[in-house]
């Protein structure tokens, strides 16, 4: 097989009509690019202003301080209590494992009791259906 090499005769020829024109000078890209960053920092000057003026318009006296409750334990009635130190969930599951597990008064006046889960689904199991 024989390589072939590419013809050079038409290289001395100028460019068709259709690509003589499209060049870009650089120096409108830098003209357009330049603009156009002008255009944003007045733009962002401007967004600036109005921030401003309306940030003085709603608070005339500045910013309001930090209130010193922020870092306490307790603000209000919502205790602030980081969830690793929070054991509350841990007390209920350890009480309501206890309550399934044995036997106690629910209402002594009335004579009601609960039973351990267990033996309360064996007797439910044994009843008679009605």
């Amino acid at each position: 097989m024989t390589t072939r090499e590419p013809s050079h005769a038409v290289e001395h020829m100028a460019p068709p009509a259709a690509q003589e024109d499209t060049a870009v000078s650089a120096g409108k890209i830098v003209a357009v690019a330049v603009t156009a960053l002008l255009v944003f920092a007045a733009s962002g000057y401007w967004s600036y202003t109005i921030y401003d003026k309306r940030s003085r318009e709603l608070q005339p006296l500045g910013p309001d301080p930090i209130p010193r409750q922020i870092g306490q334990a307790e603000i209000g009635i919502v205790d602030q209590v980081p969830f690793e130190v929070y054991r509350s969930l841990q007390i209920y599951r350890k009480y309501s494992k206890h309550r399934l597990d044995t036997w106690g008064w629910v209402d002594k006046k009335q004579g009601i009791v609960h039973m351990p889960i267990e033996q309360a689904m064996e007797q439910m199991i044994q009843e008679p259906k009605k």
